[in-house]
């Protein structure tokens, strides 16, 4: 089960709106560790979206909001960012005049971003999460509070480039969405667009490397799919094909870009920009952590689902067992070939079979050969009985891992359910308790032989049943039944724990502090609020 979510405001405490910039940090610092505390393994409706959500959710929180929450003064970061190919790079370079980040038609497999800062911003970057993830350059070039982040492909063949291009997204006051006439229309760029434009992130976009032959037509259909996302009102630029070249492009193909960014630049001007973002973002954050308080409600019920099935896999083995020892017919086979051939005429099982006096033989000689006789069916009782057991562990077992699996607990199913259970010592430690039960015998059996007699009775060996019955042991030999029934049925507990499904469900703690959080955070995102709280 994940850890308790951490404590939060009771009703008595601060209100929100009252609350320190110091606490709000603390807040959020208690919101990022939730959600990476928070499992989301499980197999239910909207999950992937979830495991989205909360990833997103821990990189805003760490990598743009708390940042600006601790330095109020830190430029705007403006995330260039596209799909391969789209010609990032080069509009970087183009634009600050100069070769600041490597651009090329054939990207080397592993991209590093760049974060290019006005030499003023450098230092109140230097502990930013994303100068941990790109290699800083200074460059006079960069107005002052502005900084360009030349970011990885968001299509990469690399997971690793694809991942870190989207944190880089999620730290972003401003996305310039880079791309081209053939490109705009990508899955993966254009859904991460959608879901951008959903948390109502500043957004400006760059048609990059446009034919003027299909300007209009592309530019029309661009527009037309922007107002869909209800972007109709960001900035569009366009950058005409400039053909086969290498270097930076004409400084009039980037000019109306580069103005524009010149404008935003400033302190105070940044500072608006950031202020609109926040604020959209803290309605961002606040729809999340209440979904994410859904979902959790989700996993949780998930959980309780696959602890139902859990236990059916376990009661019905575990009634069958149960059937055969009542029915006995664990006692088929090798062990009652064994009884019949040491109870037929002259065996040494002949009296007890037939009820005949038990003598004790010649110096005991016959006590003996009776008890011999019930060793070794005892041990062949237990063979069998064990052998049972384990084609119905095997078979639980694979059941119980297809379950899990299907379910989303693989991996959990390999920590909390064990892949098998000794069935030859569950047995023995069954037929020693009867042996220890055992303190007294009928004349002619020692109490070693009349425990043994016992283990074969209660296992369904026919002919040992009616001479345990014709001796007086039956309310022995229903304890032997009932313990073999409970020592078959213990096994398949321990190999499908009661309650190791139920332990899947995140602490029920933590939706309620997600929808506190997400209360917290309410007056943040009113018109007049806080959302900037780093320059209001």
């Amino acid at each position: 089960m994940a850890p308790p979510a951490s404590p939060v405001p009771s009703s008595g405490e601060a209100s929100v709106s009252s609350l320190s910039r110091s606490q709000l940090m603390d807040v959020l610092t208690d919101t990022a560790r939730d959600l990476d505390n928070l499992d989301l393994s499980l197999t239910a409706p909207g999950v992937e979206a979830a495991r989205r959500a909360r990833a997103s959710l821990v990189a805003q929180i760490r990598d743009h909001v708390l940042p600006r929450l601790a330095d109020a003064d830190i430029p705007a970061i403006v995330v260039v960012g596209g799909s391969t190919g789209a010609g990032k790079s080069t509009l970087v370079n183009s634009i600050l005049g100069a070769e600041v980040s490597e651009a090329g038609v054939l990207r080397p497999t592993t991209r590093v971003p760049v974060l290019v800062v006005n030499p003023e911003d450098a230092q109140s970057l230097a502990d930013h999460p994303v100068t941990g993830v790109s290699r800083l350059v200074t460059s006079e070039a960069v107005p002052a509070g502005l900084a360009l982040v030349d970011a990885s492909d968001l299509d990469s063949v690399q997971e690793a480039n694809r991942t870190l291009a989207s944190r880089l997204l999620e730290a972003a006051d401003l996305w310039l969405f880079v791309t081209t006439a053939a490109r705009y229309g990508d899955q993966t760029p254009w859904t991460t667009l959608e879901e951008a434009a959903r948390r109502r992130t500043s957004i400006a976009v760059v048609l990059n490397r446009i034919p003027a032959s299909i300007l209009a037509e592309v530019r029309t259909d661009l527009v037309a799919r922007l107002a869909g996302l209800g972007l109709s009102e960001s900035p569009l630029f366009i950058v005409p094909d400039a053909g086969p070249h290498e270097g930076l492009l004409t400084a009039s193909s980037v000019a109306e870009l580069r103005t524009w960014l010149q404008l935003l630049a400033g302190r105070h001007r940044a500072a608006g920009l950031v202020r609109r973002t926040g604020r959209a973002q803290w309605t961002a954050l606040r729809a999340e952590l209440t979904q994410l308080a859904e979902d959790v409600d989700t996993q949780a019920d998930a959980a309780a689902a696959l602890e139902a099935e859990t236990r059916i896999l376990r009661q019905s083995p575990t009634s069958d067992l149960a059937r055969d020892v009542e029915l006995g017919s664990c006692g088929e086979g090798a062990p009652t070939t064994r009884w019949l051939t040491s109870a037929s005429a002259g065996g040494p099982l002949a009296s007890l079979a037939q009820g005949g006096r038990l003598g004790r033989g010649w110096f005991g000689r016959a006590t003996r050969s009776r008890a011999a006789a019930l060793a070794e069916l005892a041990v062949e009782v237990r063979a069998c009985v064990a052998s049972r057991l384990e084609a119905t562990v095997v078979a639980a077992s694979d059941d119980a891992t297809r379950v899990w699996q299907e379910a989303g607990a693989g991996t959990a199913a390999e920590r909390l359910l064990p892949r098998s259970v000794d069935a030859v010592d569950v047995l023995r430690t069954w037929s020693d308790s009867v042996t220890e039960a055992t303190v007294t015998a009928p004349k002619g059996l020692t109490p070693g032989a009349t425990a043994d007699l016992l283990i074969a009775a209660a296992a369904g060996v026919e002919g040992a049943r009616g001479a345990a019955e014709r001796l007086g042991l039956g309310q022995e030999l229903e304890r032997a039944q009932t313990s073999l029934t409970q020592a078959l049925g213990g096994a398949l507990a321990v190999l499908l724990p009661e309650g190791a499904a139920a332990s899947l469900a995140p602490d029920p703690s933590l939706a309620a502090a997600l929808r506190l959080r997400a209360s917290e955070l309410a007056p943040f995102a009113q018109p007049g609020g806080t959302g900037g709280i780093g320059y209001d």
